[in-house]
C-alpha cells in the first residue's frame, strides 16, 4: 500500500510539473522562480492545449498525447540549450548559494508539512472523499481517462455513453489527474495523488515563488529573498485556508487549485524577463492554465495584480517601473486569450451556466467580528476544537511583516494587496451583496470561503518579507554594536532568518499540520458522513457483470451509484447531483420515476435511455438545492430522489441486490406499466 502510495505520488509529482517545467525549457526561461511557481500552470495549460488539439484531429487525449507533446518540448528545450552551451554564467558568491540552499531546505520543510496534514487526513490514496462537490471531481477524471475526451467543450456530458449534453466543468486538474489515473490505473489514487501534489506541494512552491519575488522586487538580496521565500512557504503549509477551508467545507478541489496556484502565476507576471518577448508565450500558456483550472483565477489574479502593481508605484522610482512592465504583461494577456478562446466562450455562457444565480452563504455580520476574524486567521468548519480560534503565531509573523514593509517600504505590493482583499472580506461579510463589491463577490457565487481564502494568499508572503527584512536589519545592527561581526553580516542575517523559518517548522507548523488533518479526516478518512461506503461496494461488484452493453443505470449521483461509472465504467444516467440542464430528462426521473406505471413520458424517456437498472441508497447527505434545474426539487436542501420512494410493489421492478441502505432494483420494460 506504501509503495503503491509512493508511485502514484511520484507519477502525480511528474504529470504536474513536467509538461510546464519543459514548456519553459524550451523557451529558455532562466527566471528560478517561473520553474517554482509557474510549472504547474504551465502544465494544466499545455494539456488544456493538447486535448483541444487531439479533440480537433480526432485523437484521444491521454499520457501518449501529453507524453509526446512533453517530449518534444524537452527536445526542442534540450537543442536550443546545446546551441547556447557556451554561454558564461556570472558565479554565484559562497553566501549566496548557502541562502538558496537553506531556503530551499525551508520550502522542502513545507511540503513536508503539507504531506503530514495529507496523509493524516487520508491514511491511504485509496480514500475516497465524501464532500458533495468531490462527486463531480471522480467523475470529471474517470471520464477523461475512459473516454480520451478532454477539450472545453467536452466535458462534462450528462451522458458519458454518448458524450452528449455537455455542461462546462473546469477541468484543468483533472485532465492532469484523468493521464495519472490512466497510468497508475485507478481513479480515485490518482486523483488524491494529484490534489496532495497541487494542494500540498504546489502550494508551498506557489507562495515560495511569490515570495520571492516580493523580496527582490523590495530589493533584497537573493540569499535573503529564498530564505523569505521559505518562510512564507512554512506558514502557508499550516494555514487553514484556503486548502483546508476549501476541502472540508465543500471539497472545492477545483477552486482550491486555482488558488493556491495564484501566488505562482503572480510571481510569473511580476517579474518578466526585460530582455526579449519570448518568455510572453509560457507565461500566457500558463495563464491559460489557470482559467482553466477554475475562471474565477481571472478575478483572482486580476485584482491581485493591479492592486500589488499599485503598491509597487508608490515607491521612488516605481511608476517608470510599472509602465516598462505593462507592455509584456499585455501580450501575455492578448496571447492567453486568443490561444484559449474555446475555452473563454465556454466560460462565458456557450457551454456552461452563469454564477449569479447564487444567494450569499452568509448573513451580514458586525464589523468588529469580521475584521477580528479576519486578522486572526480564525478556524471554521466542523471541528470543534479548532473552529472559532485563530492562529496566533501566523498572526504574529504577519503582524511582523506588516511593520517591516511599512518601516522600510519593501514589498508595498504585497500589503497593498493584502489591504486590497481585506476590504473586499470586510466589505461582503458586513454587507453580503448590497456593497461596492457584489459584482467581484458575484464571481465567486457569493461565497464567503471563497472570499475570506484570498488573504491567505498574502500573508505568508508578508511572513516571509518580515523575517528577512528584520533578519538584515539585526545583522546590520549587531555589525554596529558588535564590530567583529561586520565582515559577517551576510552570514548573520541568513542564519537569523533560516533559525526563525526553522523554529517557525517545528513548533507551530507541525501543531497547524496536526489540525489541518484532523480537518480532512472528517471529510476523508473518518468522514462525519458517508457517500461512498460498504455497501455501495457491495453493490458495485454484484451489479459490475450483470449491465450489458448500452443499457443504462438510473441513479441519484448524490450517493455512491457514480462510482458504477468511476470504478467499473459502467453507464449512469446521472452524473450531476441534481441533474443537468442540458438533458431535462435527467432530473426528470429524479423527480417522477416512481411514475412510470401510469406516466406514458416517463416510460419513453426509460425505453430511450434503455434503463434496465435502478440504484437507490434511501439515506443519502443532504446537500442544498435552492438553484436546481428548473427549480425542480422546489426546496432548499434535498436528500433522497423523490422519485426513488415507495418502490415496493411497482409493477416490472423487482429487487436484485440489498446491503444495508443500498438497493439495486432490475427494471423490466415490458412489464412497466400500470395494468
Amino acid at each position: 500500500m506504501i509503495s503503491r502510495d509512493a508511485i502514484a505520488i511520484a507519477v502525480a509529482l511528474l504529470v504536474v510539473v513536467l509538461p510546464g517545467a519543459a514548456l519553459l525549457f524550451a523557451f529558455r526561461v532562466r527566471v528560478g522562480p517561473w520553474f517554482v511557481g509557474l510549472s504547474a500552470a504551465a502544465s494544466v495549460g499545455v494539456a488544456t492545449l493538447t486535448a483541444m488539439a487531439c479533440a480537433v484531429v480526432g485523437l484521444r487525449y491521454g499520457p501518449v498525447t501529453l507524453g509526446v507533446v512533453t517530449g518534444v518540448l524537452l527536445a526542442v528545450g534540450a537543442f536550443r540549450w546545446f546551441r547556447g552551451r557556451g554561454e558564461r554564467h556570472r558565479r554565484t558568491p559562497v553566501a549566496w548559494r548557502a541562502g538558496q540552499l537553506l531556503g530551499a531546505l525551508l520550502t522542502i520543510g513545507a511540503m513536508v508539512l503539507a504531506g503530514i496534514a495529507w496523509w493524516g487526513g487520508l491514511d491511504t490514496l485509496s480514500t475516497v472523499g465524501q464532500e458533495h462537490d468531490l462527486i463531480v471531481h471522480h467523475m470529471l477524471t474517470a471520464y477523461i481517462q475512459r473516454s480520451g475526451n478532454g477539450a472545453p467543450w467536452q466535458v462534462l456530458p450528462a451522458d458519458v455513453l454518448t458524450g452528449s449534453g455537455v455542461a462546462f466543468y473546469p477541468a484543468g486538474v483533472h485532465l492532469l489527474a484523468g493521464v495519472t489515473g490512466a497510468v497508475i490505473g485507478d481513479t480515485v489514487v490518482a486523483l488524491n495523488a494529484v490534489t496532495i501534489v497541487v494542494l500540498g506541494f504546489g502550494w508551498a512552491a506557489s507562495l515560495a515563488a511569490l515570495a520571492y519575488v516580493a523580496a527582490r522586487r523590495g530589493g533584497l538580496g537573493t540569499s535573503s529573498a529564498t530564505l523569505a521565500g521559505g518562510v512564507a512557504a512554512l506558514v502557508g503549509a499550516g494555514l487553514y485556508r484556503p486548502v483546508f477551508s476549501l476541502m472540508h467545507e465543500g471539497g472545492i478541489l477545483a477552486n482550491a487549485s486555482a488558488m493556491v496556484l495564484v501566488p505562482g502565476v503572480l510571481a510569473a507576471l511580476l517579474s518578466v524577463p526585460r530582455k526579449g518577448w519570448s518568455a510572453v508565450v509560457p507565461l500566457a500558456i500558463g495563464c491559460l492554465g489557470i482559467l482553466a483550472v477554475h475562471p474565477t483565477s481571472l478575478a483572482s489574479v486580476g485584482v491581485s495584480l493591479v492592486a500589488w502593481l499599485i503598491g509597487d508605484a508608490l515607491v521612488r522610482g516605481g511608476w517608470r517601473r510599472v509602465l516598462g512592465e505593462l507592455p509584456k504583461l499585455a501580450a501575455a494577456g492578448g496571447l492567453a486569450v486568443v490561444i484559449g478562446l474555446p475555452l473563454l466562450l465556454q466560460i462565458l455562457g456557450v457551454g456552461g451556466g452563469a454564477v449569479d444565480r447564487f444567494g450569499a452563504d452568509i448573513a451580514p455580520q458586525p464589523f468588529s467580528q469580521v475584521v477580528g476574524n479576519a486578522l486572526g486567521l480564525v478556524y471554521s468548519g466542523w471541528v470543534p476544537d479548532s473552529a472559532g480560534y485563530p492562529q496566533f503565531a501566523a498572526v504574529l509573523m504577519t503582524l511582523l511583516g506588516v511593520v517591516a514593509v511599512l518601516m522600510t517600504r519593501r514589498g508595498m505590493g504585497a500589503l497593498t494587496a493584502w489591504f486590497a482583499w481585506l476590504s473586499i472580506e470586510i466589505a461582503f461579510a458586513t454587507s453580503p451583496t448590497s456593497g461596492p463589491e457584489t459584482p467581484l463577490a458575484g464571481l465567486f457565487y457569493n461565497a464567503h470561503l471563497r472570499i475570506w481564502s484570498h488573504l491567505s494568499l498574502f500573508v505568508p508572503v508578508l511572513a516571509g518579507l518580515g523575517v528577512a527584512i528584520t533578519a538584515s536589519g539585526v545583522a546590520l545592527w549587531l555589525a554596529r554594536v558588535a564590530p567583529a561581526t561586520r565582515s559577517r553580516v551576510r552570514w548573520v542575517s541568513l542564519a537569523l532568518a533560516f533559525l526563525a523559518g526553522a523554529g517557525y517548522l517545528f513548533g507551530p507548523g507541525v501543531k497547524y499540520a496536526e489540525v489541518g488533518a484532523e480537518y480532512l479526516t472528517t471529510r476523508y478518512s473518518k468522514s462525519h458522513f458517508s457517500r461512498v461506503g460498504p455497501d455501495d461496494e457491495a453493490a458495485i461488484a454484484w451489479l459490475a457483470d450483470r449491465v450489458r452493453p448500452g443499457e443504462r443505470v438510473l441513479n441519484s449521483a448524490n450517493d455512491g451509484s457514480t462510482f458504477l461509472y468511476v470504478e467499473k465504467g459502467i453507464p449512469i444516467v446521472n452524473a450531476m447531483s441534481l441533474g443537468s440542464e442540458r438533458a431535462p430528462y435527467t432530473y426528470e426521473l429524479l423527480k417522477r420515476f416512481n411514475r412510470y406505471p401510469e406516466d406514458a413520458e416517463v416510460r419513453k424517456m426509460l425505453r430511450d435511455l434503455n434503463v434496465r437498472w435502478l440504484y437507490v441508497d434511501v439515506i443519502a447527505p443532504g446537500i442544498g438545492s435552492g438553484i436546481s434545474p428548473n427549480d425542480w426539487v422546489g426546496q432548499p436542501n434535498y436528500a433522497l430522489a423523490p422519485g426513488f420512494a415507495d418502490l415496493d410493489g411497482l409493477p416490472g421492478l423487482s429487487l436484485g441486490f440489498r446491503s444495508g441502505t443500498v438497493s439495486v432494483y432490475e427494471l423490466d420494460p415490458d412489464a412497466a406499466k400500470a395494468p
